[in-house]
């Protein structure tokens, strides 16, 4: 059985270590060899994944073939929308080279919100923190690239794949592009690093 070292993650550093103990006994830690799939698109998510060790890549299946829309490193979570809703996965998650992930499934999650836990709590931050990553990573593409444009005097539009990833970003979060405009994050200050402070200014 893989083990895992929850303190030198980052995104766990502010955890006490009754909540990394309880985080270690609910969500048992797996191993996935390289190319093996955490998640699968269209398939009914009843678990996240918090990468401890490895890389996966995010993929999504589009009418002109599947593209890797991100790549995610330890301390992350992924498939984490199959905590908060019931739909489809909306992408595929595979390993990239050996990987260790902590499994919380939906059913403990829920047990855990109900009891009032501090690490459901936590959770929930980590979920929407992921989701506004995912959102900003496909906004600065889309930005990018359309200052580029811009910047070239091309009037042609943004390439597919890049519209592609944006609107696969926003229907994770079941959002149109004029909604996106009003999302605002206020989060208490010491719940996060500084750096991820200054980058939501």
């Amino acid at each position: 059985m893989a083990t895992v070292d929850l303190r030198k993650l980052a995104s766990l550093k502010d955890y006490t270590n009754s909540e990394l103990r309880l985080l270690a006994s609910v969500a048992p830690a797996r191993e996935f060899a390289p190319g093996q799939v955490l998640c699968k698109e269209g398939t009914s998510g009843q678990s996240c994944y918090l990468l401890a060790l490895g890389e996966v890549q995010v993929k999504k299946q589009f009418d002109d073939g599947e593209r890797v829309l991100a790549a995610l490193k330890a301390g992350q979570v992924v498939g984490q929308m199959a905590l908060v809703d019931r739909s489809p996965r909306s992408a595929s998650v595979v390993s990239s080279d050996e990987t260790i992930a902590l499994e919380l499934t939906r059913d403990v999650f829920e047990r855990l919100l109900k009891a009032s836990s501090p690490l459901a709590l936590r959770f929930q931050e980590q979920i929407a923190i992921a989701g506004i990553r995912q959102l900003r990573m496909a906004t600065q593409r889309l930005g990018t690239l359309l200052i580029q444009t811009v910047n070239k005097g091309d009037t042609k539009a943004p390439p597919r794949s890049t519209l592609q990833t944006m609107q696969a970003a926003l229907e994770e979060w079941d959002m149109s592009m004029d909604e996106l405009d009003g999302v605002q994050v206020s989060i208490p200050a010491g719940q996060i690093s500084a750096d991820e402070m200054r980058s939501r200014r």
